[in-house]
């Protein structure tokens, strides 16, 4: 048995305000969430575990190492504020980088310990559900004939604090339109291994690059992650996004031209503060977005209400339950032109740009959006 979730440090910071004077007091329990947070490990947090703890179908004899898992490997963990609490029962709000925020409850026995963490439950069910959905999925690019008969170049330049990135591009005419294709959270360049060829086939150039948050996938390294790590930089998302401007800037002055910008995941939400960015902007055509989402509000402010400005043309595509927070969030106030357009699937769809990979089933319909966007941005 293990979880699923990415590893990041987490840091805790926890607010109990609002809870009524009458409300029973957890705070001592919640404190010990807090510190066990902190410091990766079950020991704060073990004396306030009821022996009738259990997740899911999973015995009470997994219930410690679930937990230290869930200590360990969530997203950091911003705040965790008691939102109202009663005799056994106390509903929490979590706020995560990349997952947002989450309320569920937390229960309690006579003794004050806890019985259930609703939100360990519904992380276990969304991953047996992604699981289950995985075992039908494509899990990696083909690049097939297409990726023999357009291969890739490897180029290197630097990023704007002078480390070195590496991309791949495919070119198949210096005067054709330019596509800059940026990966998603944990993987890397190889992401477009066919995605790539297939653009090249409509007669694109495109450079898909190794942004320094990133790592392995499917066999393949991340070069720039790599160096990062050995020089001891830092590789969370927000460093990543001096990677992709900088990219911006090589192929703009490459082929001297406007280029497209397309994200995938947290890439995409890293595209949405580029774009106001006026001197970065000012290089910049369009963008093609997969999962983008408001996933970095903690450290670098809410996207919401702060997307009305864009006025080149766009897509932003998602799965259908991504498709949510995308209007409420990151399209609030935002008054589409005839060529920006939110594509939702649909079926349940898929997160990022595995939805285009070879054999995906469902993929040709989010192809059909792409295609429809890059003929608005290259009317002719």
């Amino acid at each position: 048995m293990k979880l699923l979730i990415r590893l990041f440090i987490p840091v805790l910071v926890i607010c109990a305000c609002g809870a009524s004077l009458s409300a029973q007091d957890y705070s001592e329990q919640i404190d010990a969430l807090k510190e066990s947070f902190d410091t990766k490990s079950i020991e704060p947090f073990r004396a306030y575990v009821s022996p009738e703890l259990t997740f899911r179908a999973f015995p009470a004899a997994a219930t410690p190492q679930i937990l230290t898992q869930v200590f360990t490997n969530l997203p950091q963990l911003n705040a965790i504020e008691i939102l109202d609490s009663k005799q056994g029962e106390a509903t929490v709000k979590y706020t995560f980088v990349a997952l947002g925020s989450r309320e569920s409850k937390l229960q309690f026995d006579e003794d004050g310990k806890v019985t259930t963490i609703e939100l360990i439950d519904n992380l276990l069910k969304q991953q047996e559900e992604a699981q289950a959905r995985a075992a039908n999925q494509v899990q990696a690019p083909v690049p097939g004939e297409l990726g023999e008969k357009y291969p890739a170049k490897k180029v290197e330049f630097k990023s704007k604090d002078g480390e070195l990135i590496t991309g791949n591009l495919y070119e198949v005419d210096a005067s054709a339109p330019v596509i800059l294709l940026a990966h998603s959270g944990g993987g890397n360049k190889h992401e477009y291994a066919d995605i790539a060829p297939r653009l090249n086939a409509r007669g694109f150039n495109a450079l898909a690059i190794d942004q320094r948050s990133g790592g392995p996938f499917d066999g393949h390294e991340n070069e720039t992650f790599n160096r990062a790590k050995e020089k001891g930089l830092a590789t969370e998302f927000p460093d990543a996004q001096q990677d992709i401007e900088a990219a911006i800037n090589y192929l703009a002055n490459k082929y001297d031209k406007k280029v497209t910008l397309w994200g995938s995941s947290y890439s995409a939400a890293l595209s949405l503060f580029i774009i106001q960015d006026p001197q970065v902007s000012q290089q910049l055509n369009g963008m093609i977005l997969f999962s983008p989402g408001d996933y970095l509000a903690p450290v670098k402010g809410s996207l919401e209400g702060k997307l009305t400005s864009i006025h080149i043309p766009f897509l932003m595509t998602s799965t259908a339950q991504e498709a949510g927070p995308i209007t409420d969030v990151l399209l609030k106030g935002v008054t589409l032109s005839s060529n920006q357009v939110q594509h939702v699937p649909s079926f349940e769809g898929y997160h990022g740009v595995q939805a285009l990979w070879q054999g995906q089933k469902g993929a040709e319909e989010y192809w059909e959006q792409v295609w429809n966007t890059l003929s608005m941005i290259y009317p002719n």
